[in-house]
């Protein structure tokens, strides 16, 4: 039977128990309803007349289902919430007057105690087996259980009442998009795995044993077939190891289909198929109709459909589909929980969780093969949005182009290309191998050792080799090896307009990123020069839809917001904002937020502090979103709000955001980044205006160290202003010598700049002023 004839009957029921007993089958009767549904009702009140002769454990005589209206200890039943494979669960409310509180409280199924005595004793002993694992579990995500015992024979469990709906209703409820879809599930891993820890396996996972509460929180119901590990406790009786093991198929793995004992492996498989359902609103497998046999034979020999090819329902409202987020990341994640032998799955759900959090970062995932063309494109991506350079695509994996358009023959050779390059972009990595640990690439070596060898590699193949220069110089760039990205850029320039031609988004590519190494350098009109000419070349190719048009647009913006020139980076940003908005790219809503984050800051500049507040509400929760657990495209933006705030006159929020935003950096890189830098002097020079001078001291001489390191030779005005903001301190603190070298050492970098926001230059000089003047008292006002 069905259990939604099973719940409709029981809700029928529970309306005939308000009536008197003699007429309640005449009323059953008359209602409209399948007959399915009133021969259940019937044989379920049949079921309710006293039964003393059946005896439960320990000799109590069973007296039948509860009624609403009936009291257990201090509380009292009010409604039924639900029937389910084992129990009958009621609302109930706390009577005794020591406090108010509504609970949900679980009785074993009456029908089955007093209808099927063969199994009265299995099920007593299941019941009561949850109840004992639930009093272990403590965690935000596991439905507590606060009491329990049994009356006319009937065990129950009082548990805390989650008032929401099931995973997948408050999904669609809500609206919620695929990355909310994400986090909301990784709260679910999290509960699995605290009952992992534990030595509790679920064994039944699926959405209808997870409420979602009114805010937002997943809460993990019906650990009743939970199995522990512990070989020294008791198997209630060997539960699973007679008659059907207690499951829903359609998330069972292949090993509890046969009969197999269940691990956390299982529990993984189950969330695996609960997030494909999640994502694409429908199971991976049909087994509607399917025999035992044939269920088994599906799950265990049959690979799932791909997440782009599962069918998506009508309701899928505004999901979209999987493989518009990240590419295939998903599809290995979902693919890896899955897999059909257990030791090749996820190790526990903690892993599944923490594979799902870098997918949402962009960041490598487990999941997916150590190809170094898939793990230099997350590098770069992570560096690229961080730093505003362009969102340009990993062109080693470009060049098959849009294969479906293609001859066979062509698609083969795209794929063979494809192949030769990772090939290639692999075997560097095994030389150099920094990616055991699975953290922040350091690709220094691997990427020289392959600039070198891309000649022999490539011989004959020079346009295959552009693509490959394009990619190196990115990673090159983002390392700051500005000399040999330099010299890979220029090769690929050179080679792609005698090969593909000057328009060609190959080239241009190659064009985009020189430009972006020439802001690098602090070599603005040149950058200015390339940048210009990069967008006219897809301008007049009529390329604007590309997501490289808008990425050129944003760099540009971005290159004049560092110069001050807030005039003209607005000018660029809302090109690029509207570039992006007609543009198709797969992470387009995510660029259009960042460049909502950066127009922000030009308005800021240009002293509309209402509009920039405005971007920033827009850009914020996007990124939220995107990135749940934080990152450096949210930390730019709380550094830049802080700022605002600053302006605003709301010193101690602002100081409070600055703080927040040199921890994420300092998260998401784990080690020296101007990304780090920047937040980090800002908060050094915001503590200073208010007085806190050991903060700022602080917080300063850790922005020098980290520019002394990252600029050896000087050449940066962060490095000027880390030594700017440390001085300012020492001067604010009296001590004088400190700050006459610090400021010996800030004008002679600033000497070496071809160029300085004017903000800079101005600093410098007031500091300068005041230490001449002898002024320490007022020290701290340079802090503005």
């Amino acid at each position: 039977m069905d259990l939604e004839t099973e719940i409709a009957a029981m809700r029928l029921l529970e309306e005939a128990l308000g009536l008197p007993a003699a007429g309640r089958l005449a009323w059953l009767a008359e209602q409209a309803v399948p007959a399915a549904v009133a021969a259940r009702a019937r044989q379920l009140l049949g079921g309710l007349e006293p039964a003393e002769d059946f005896l439960a454990p320990g000799g109590a005589a069973l007296t039948g289902l509860p009624v609403p209206g009936d009291r257990l200890g201090p509380w009292r039943l009010l409604r039924l919430l639900d029937a389910g494979g084992m129990g009958v669960v009621f609302l109930a409310e706390r009577v005794d007057g020591a406090y108010e509180q509504r609970v949900a409280i679980k009785f074993v199924r009456a029908e089955h105690l007093l209808l099927d005595p063969a199994r009265r004793g299995e099920l007593v002993a299941r019941f009561e087996n949850e109840r004992r694992l639930l009093a272990r579990l403590e965690h935000p995500n596991i439905a507590r259980i606060l009491d329990g015992g049994s009356v006319g024979g009937l065990p129950y469990l009082v548990m805390e009442y989650v008032d929401g709906g099931s995973l997948l209703e408050h999904c669609e409820r809500a609206g919620l998009d695929a990355r909310a879809r994400i986090a909301l599930f990784r709260k679910v891993c999290d509960g699995v795995q605290a009952a992992h820890r534990h030595l509790i396996v679920h064994r039944d996972l699926k959405p209808q044993n997870i409420l979602v509460d009114a805010d937002g929180e997943p809460r993990l119901l019906d650990f009743g077939i939970a199995r522990l590990l512990d070989p020294d406790a008791d198997d209630a009786a060997g539960l699973t190891r007679h008659g059907a093991p207690a499951l829903t198929p359609a998330y069972a793995s292949p090993e509890q289909l046969r009969l197999e004992p269940p691990t956390t492996a299982s529990d993984v498989y189950s969330l695996g198929v609960m997030l494909y359902e999640l994502l694409t609103g429908a199971r991976p497998y049909r087994l509607e109709g399917c025999s035992p046999a044939e269920i088994e034979r599906i799950v265990c020999q049959t690979a799932p459909p791909l997440l782009r090819r599962a069918p998506l329902p009508a309701a899928a409202g505004n999901r979209r589909p999987a493989r518009s987020i990240h590419g295939e990341d998903l599809e290995r994640i979902v693919a890896c929980a899955m897999h059909k032998q257990p030791e090749r799955r996820y190790g526990s759900a903690q892993a599944l969780a923490d594979d799902l959090g870098r997918h949402l970062q962009g960041r490598p995932v487990q999941a997916h093969p150590d190809s170094v063309g898939y793990r230099l494109g997350k590098f770069l991506g992570r560096h690229r949005l961080a730093s505003g350079l362009a969102a340009l695509a990993v062109a080693a994996v470009l060049v098959a182009g849009t294969a479906a358009a293609w001859q066979a023959a062509q698609a083969r050779r795209a794929a063979a290309d494809t192949a030769a390059v990772n090939a290639f972009l692999t075997d560097v990595l095994r030389t150099s191998n920094p990616y055991m640990t699975g953290s922040e690439l350091s690709l220094s070596e691997a990427v020289a050792t392959a600039a070198a060898r891309i000649d022999e590699r490539f011989a004959g193949r020079e346009d295959l080799a552009v693509g490959v220069r394009n990619t190196l110089a990115e990673s090159l760039l983002a390392t700051r090896h500005i000399e040999a990205a330099e010299a890979q850029l220029t090769r690929a320039l050179a080679d792609g307009e005698r090969l593909f031609g000057t328009d060609d988004p190959r080239t241009v590519t190659a064009l985009g990123s020189l430009a972006s190494l020439r802001k690098a350098q602090h070599r603005s009109d040149e950058a200015q020069v390339l940048f210009d000419e990069a967008l006219a070349r897809l301008e007049r190719s009529g390329q604007t839809g590309l997501p490289l048009y808008a990425s050129v647009l944003n760099d540009a913006g971005v290159m004049h917001l560092v110069r001050e020139d807030f005039a003209r980076a607005q000018h660029y940003l809302e090109r690029a904002l509207a570039a992006d908005a007609a543009g198709a790219a797969p992470d387009t809503v995510e660029q259009r937020a960042r460049t909502l984050a950066n127009l922000a800051q030009a308005a800021r500049g240009l002293g509309d502090l209402d509009r920039a507040d405005a971007l920033y509400r827009q850009a914020q929760p996007v990124l939220e979103a995107a990135y749940p657990d934080g990152g450096p495209h949210l930390a730019v933006i709380l550094n830049n709000r802080a700022r605002l705030t600053w302006m605003r006159g709301e010193r101690e929020q602002a100081i409070a955001l600055q703080a927040e935003a040199v921890a994420m950096h300092r998260r998401s890189f784990r080690g020296d980044h101007e990304m780090v830098l920047v937040p980090m002097t800002n908060l050094a020079r915001q503590a200073l205006a208010l007085g806190r001078l050991d903060q700022a001291a602080d917080a300063a001489g850790q922005a020098v160290a980290m520019a002394d390191r990252l600029y050896p030779q000087g050449g940066s005005h962060f490095h000027v202003n880390a030594l700017a903001a440390l001085a300012g301190a020492r001067l604010a603190q009296g001590r004088l010598d400190e700050a006459t070298d610090l400021l010996l050492r800030t004008q002679a970098a600033l000497a070496t700049l071809d160029e300085a926001p004017a903000s800079t230059r101005d600093y410098v000089a007031e500091l300068t002023a005041r230490l001449c003047a002898g002024t320490v008292a007022g020290a701290a006002c340079a802090g503005r």
